[in-house]
């Protein structure tokens, strides 16, 4: 029949050498048919026909792609995403930027593919997978730490077709095949061009963990459709499976259900019923049973979900009926494929290729008995770049089987058995990571030093930040107490943080910005002019005031407390000005002791309410210079900020009149300079809404230079992402959308 059907098709294709476009068309109409009846391994011979003839379109390259990847090949789908990445730019949608990814994995080119799922963040920052991959970026170095846990074997009844999804049943394993062993009458499935699964049984030694002598299961169950991913419950009379349907004898559908079998008073298996949560418009599959037979897990499509499939768990009661499903959560559930449950009595195994991993399908564990989920990769050898899947363990012996279509294996899927030798290995704190960047220019920092220490000022980990400045650590060990993160640059002021233990997490992400170190205070230009009435303007002395002594004492007044107390609001709701305190010799003093004496006392009572010393400086001033001091004053301008739509950058009208009023502003006084300071909501990723930030500044940037015609010297951009947000709407606080749209900003500061 494969034979048949193979042939019959290439005949039909290389007749027409001499193509017309009208033939070109259809030809591929009959590939697009192919493909949509998921008869993929007939479409690729279709497609690759029609390319060769140097015909190529988007959707050609996209659904050849897709046949193979589909096909459980991403190697060879790899090929044909790159081109169609490549040669048609504007129309790739976010999910090939996944599967390509997943491509390169499968070639084991995990650099390039952390490209593409960097490319997948930055136009789709709600995509679970993409975020996973955000904070989990060490993901390979935390394969390998579990990674060599266990002995695995190639299972001696694997055949030259597909055996998989094994299940344990009394003295045997029950498993999923395609092998024909009745050679004759085979129907063949057109999504792969192999023989429909049946279920088949294999005895087993659990001693030895080997299997032998694999015979067909049951008469009852056997159709001619699918059979495959058995579960038991634990007296072995009750059997959960998955098989296809079929609404139309005609056409080959591949919705997939789960139906439940039991053995009557003869020992026989009795009509499968139909489960009553399957439908016809979407597909359950790979039933799982916990160990106390309450509960049954099982992935599906069903609408809802978060993915592809997702993974659901309901509750059997004592009389057999069903409770409703729920959907397990975006914790374990992502865009791409959460499939092939099973449990233990504290843990659950799941396929995945939506979290970090090898490529293709890999094995994660979470375990089932803590208030938070820690989604863990088995690692190596069990997980490969190619699919593995469908994972039991018997848990007194520690052995037990999995699936996958690793390249040595005898077939499509094998079995493969394994003995687990070191046990799961948990993590705690695992990784600290951000990025460290200048706080004038937004410039990532590389080279600085990056050290972890203990309560007790003991040296942890120490990295340097890397050329685009991120940085992260990874620890295996628990964390106990306070931890501090400092961080050295020459050229740049010292920088600690302090992580407290109720702050501790899988993923830390702390990001860092230094302050460059300057030799002289902050230079500001005398502005007279407060004619022009912009919104929020106001004045205020650089040099304040007279702050009066008691007599020859170095004692402050009461009252003139009361204004270092206003210049110090000031300097901490304008972090960029410096304050030079000058103490004047009075008629009186002879020395210049008590004047130095007097400027150190203020400084430290700046020091004392939280302004940071590299802010300050203090000296004593001679008699005879006083008349050289002046009283500078400065007209501080800051228009209102203007503001943008939920992830766009587009200038709004309102904003482009606050923009003419800046450029009516720096018209006026050729000589100011300016920042803009890009702002977003936390209503995404770190990572997205800095970039947002940098975007949102551009444009701002973009306007004034070019409709103003302002020299872009004078202006100097800084994005901020989440960092300043205007009110408390950070990450997990419920807020309006007035309120969010208050964050998403680009303010002014006038720097000169």
């Amino acid at each position: 029949m494969k034979k048949i059907v193979y042939t019959s098709l290439i005949i039909f294709i290389t007749s027409l050498s001499g193509w017309s476009g009208l033939a070109q068309q259809r030809i591929l109409n009959i590939a697009n048919k192919m493909f949509d009846q998921h008869k993929y391994v007939s479409a690729q011979e279709a497609y690759l026909k029609v390319i060769e003839r140097k015909y190529r379109n988007a959707e050609t390259l996209k659904n050849l792609g897709d046949s193979y990847y589909l096909n459980g090949q991403p190697e060879n789908a790899e090929q044909w995403y790159k081109e169609f990445i490549e040669s048609y730019p504007d129309q790739i949608e976010p999910e090939y930027l996944f599967r390509y990814a997943q491509c390169l994995k499968s070639l084991k080119n995990y650099s390039a593919s952390d490209i593409y799922m960097d490319r997948l963040l930055m136009v789709k920052n709600d995509d679970q997978r993409a975020n996973l991959f955000n904070k989990k970026r060490d993901y390979l170095k935390r394969i390998t730490y579990q990674s060599g846990r266990y002995d695995i074997e190639n299972a001696t009844i694997n055949s030259n077709f597909t055996d998989f999804g094994a299940a344990f049943y009394k003295d045997y394993i029950v498993f999923s095949s395609s092998r024909d062993t009745l050679l004759f009458n085979k129907r063949i499935h057109k999504w792969t061009e192999e023989s429909f699964l049946e279920l088949y049984q294999a005895k087993y030694d659990s001693e030895a963990n080997t299997l032998s002598d694999p015979q067909k299961f049951s008469k009852e169950l056997s159709t001619k459709f699918h059979e495959s991913t058995p579960v038991f419950t634990n007296d072995g009379n009750t059997i959960y499976f998955t098989r296809n349907y079929d609404s139309n004898d005609k056409r080959e559908v591949i919705g997939l259900k789960i139906y439940r079998s039991t053995k009557d008073p003869e020992g026989n298996w009795t009509l499968p019923e139909d489960l009553p949560f399957n439908d016809n418009t979407y597909s359950t599959s790979h039933p799982s049973i916990s160990p106390d037979g309450k509960t049954l897990y099982f992935s599906s499509d069903m609408p809802g979900g978060f993915g592809m499939s997702d993974l659901y768990s309901v509750t059997i009661y004592d009389d057999g009926s069903f409770g409703t499903p729920i959907n397990l959560g975006n914790e374990i559930n992502t865009e791409g494929k959460e499939t092939f449950p099973f449990t233990t009595y504290d843990e659950l195994y799941f396929a995945s290729d939506g979290h970090p991993g090898l490529g293709g399908l890999d094995i994660f564990v979470t375990k089932t008995t803590t208030s938070t989920l820690e989604i863990i990769n088995v690692g190596s050898p069990i997980n490969t770049p190619k699919d593995d899947f469908a994972f039991i363990i018997n848990t007194e012996t520690e052995k037990g089987y999995f699936s996958s279509n690793r390249d040595e294996g005898k077939g499509g899927d094998d079995i493969y058995s394994f003995h687990q030798i070191i046990p799961l290995k948990s993590f705690f704190l695992t990784t600290i990571l951000g990025a460290i960047t200048d706080n004038s220019t937004y410039e990532a920092i590389n080279d600085a030093t990056i050290t972890i220490y203990d309560k007790e000022n003991n040296i942890i980990q120490e990295e340097t930040s890397l050329e685009n400045g991120n940085y992260y650590f990874s620890s295996n060990e628990e964390l106990k107490s306070a931890y501090s993160i400092k961080v050295t640059k020459n050229g740049y002021k010292p920088y600690e943080h302090i992580i407290e233990k109720e702050e501790f997490a899988e993923v830390y992400e702390k990001p860092i910005t230094l302050e460059k170190i300057y030799d002289n205070s902050l230079e500001l230009e005398r502005i007279n002019d407060n004619s022009i009435g912009y919104e929020n303007a106001f004045n205020f002395e650089l040099i304040a005031d007279p702050i009066h002594f008691d007599n020859t004492s170095i004692n402050i007044v009461p009252k003139s407390k009361n204004k270092l107390d206003e210049l110090i609001a000031l300097m901490k709701r304008y972090p960029r000005v410096h304050t030079d305190i000058k103490s004047y010799l009075d008629d009186d003093i002879d020395s210049m002791e008590i004047p130095q004496n007097r400027a150190d006392v203020i400084k430290q009572y700046f020091i004392d309410n939280g302004i940071p010393e590299y802010r300050l400086s203090a000296k004593g001033v001679p008699k005879n210079d006083v008349k050289k001091e002046e009283k500078l004053r400065l007209m501080m301008v800051v228009p209102t900020p203007i503001h943008f739509n939920l992830n766009s950058e587009e200038i709004r009208p309102e904003g482009e009149t606050g923009l003419l009023k800046v450029i009516e502003l720096m018209n006026i006084y050729p000589t100011m300079k300016m920042e803009i300071h890009g702002h977003a909501d936390s209503r995404s990723s770190y990572w997205y809404n800095k970039l947002l930030s940098v975007r949102r500044m551009r444009a701002t940037l973009k306007y004034i230079t070019e409709k103003g015609r302002i020299n872009w010297r004078r202006i100097r951009g800084r994005a901020y992402g989440e960092r300043r947000l205007f009110n408390d709407c950070g990450d997990g606080v419920p807020c309006t959308e007035d309120q969010h749209q208050k964050n998403r900003r680009s303010e002014f500061i006038i720097v000169k």
